[in-house]
């Protein structure tokens, strides 16, 4: 967990405040109108294309929305 103001300076661009999304974030993106589409890291890019973006299989999922 990201805990001391320079870490989330750095990482998220301010220091007050982390956003944390429960389960039924998609049921809200596609109650806002957006049709989302689920994938994975992999399913996207390769591994060392991940590597280089600063992602892996621990990021979780993709929403990727469209209106």
């Amino acid at each position: 967990m990201i805990t001391s103001p320079e870490d989330r300076l750095r990482l998220f661009g301010e220091t007050y405040r982390v956003r944390r999304y429960g389960p039924d974030y998609v049921d809200r993106l596609r109650e806002a109108g957006f049709t989302v589409q689920i994938t994975k890291v992999n399913d996207l890019v390769t591994t060392d294309e991940a590597e280089r973006l600063g992602l892996n299989a621990s990021s979780g999922e993709i929403y990727y929305c469209t209106k």
